[in-house]
């Protein structure tokens, strides 16, 4: 009963006392809170490695690893000092390495995301990239296939604002005076748009931008199986082209890029199906895409479902 007020309360007495850190979040310059992360899960990392290494030799189609550093990774100069976080460099490394079999190739977002931290790649309160970061990201990828990348420019008249977003890093330290985020967003325009089966309203829940959990908009939430139809494909090939995204929670803000590059974007999320083998043995894929951020894959325990 009354968690916000107790964390608050607490978040009220460690400021008093000098202190840097509330409830695993520690007090950054300039608003930014950030995970405490003082242990890797090797044992997990090395399973976590294995998965996807397992699913790459099963797969004619070409396949694309990526994993995301978080913001205390790029953001150096807002890091507290002594914070004493695991140095992602070295093992998203040791995951490139695990998993680099023939057809698989990596990203290394740590330079794409470096080249941008003086911009607001990362939310100040909250563990997502932006929208910005998650378009560097994207703008990795698209390189990476040989796509021109869609310009800002382009995107410009499309983007829209929802301010007052207080993330998951606050909702945990409950900071006093925590400065409130601005989570942008693009209204690109796309043909349909189903979740698991159930046809939605465009690319966003936008009824959960008056909510807390404002970056639960994109792509309707965290959701099984999405099938994003794009109408703007500005690099078509013969055929429908489709691109397979498994993700975590930051390809949620990402997904809406690739419907520049293909006709249908497939984004599966292991946390809600109970197996891939049908998708994967019903649908053809010109390209898979798996995005997660660090700290998600080195705790997550459903990637196992790649051993269909």
């Amino acid at each position: 009963a009354a968690r916000d007020s107790w964390i608050t309360l607490k978040s009220l007495a460690e400021s008093a006392a000098a202190k840097i850190e509330n409830n695993g979040i520690a007090y950054g310059k300039e608003g930014y809170l950030f995970e405490k992360t003082p242990v890797a899960d090797q044992e997990r990392l090395e399973k976590n490695n294995g998965f996807i290494q397992a699913f790459a030799e099963k797969q004619d189609t070409p396949l694309t690893v990526a994993i995301a550093p978080n913001a205390y990774e790029i953001l150096t100069d807002f890091v507290p000092t002594g914070l004493g976080n695991v140095p992602q460099a070295d093992y998203i490394r040791q995951t490139y390495q695990q998993t680099a079999v023939p057809g698989v190739s990596h990203l290394d977002l740590i330079t794409a995301m470096s080249a941008h931290s003086g911009e607001y790649i990362y939310y100040r309160t909250d563990h997502h990239w932006t929208t910005l970061g998650a378009y560097y990201a994207y703008a990795d990828y698209a390189r990476s296939k040989g796509f021109q990348p869609v310009p800002l420019s382009r995107l410009q008249p499309l983007l829209a604002h929802a301010e007052g977003f207080y993330g998951t890093h606050y909702s945990k330290a409950k900071l006093f005076n925590a400065k409130s985020d601005v989570l942008d967003y693009y209204d690109i325009p796309v043909a349909s748009v189903t979740v698991n089966g159930e046809e939605k309203g465009g690319l966003y829940d936008l009824e959960k931008l008056a909510t807390r959990d404002k970056y639960a908009a994109f792509i309707w939430g965290n959701n099984g199986v999405t099938v994003i139809k794009s109408q703007n494909n500005t690099s078509p090939k013969q055929g429908t082209s489709r691109v397979l995204l498994i993700k975590d929670s930051y390809g949620n803000s990402l997904a809406p890029f690739l419907t520049y590059h293909y006709d249908e974007v497939w984004v599966l999320d292991l946390r809600f199906v109970q197996t891939i083998g049908d998708l994967m043995t019903q649908n053809q894929f010109d390209d898979i895409f798996i995005l997660y951020n660090f700290a998600s894959y080195m705790q997550d325990t459903n990637l196992a479902k790649l051993r269909y």
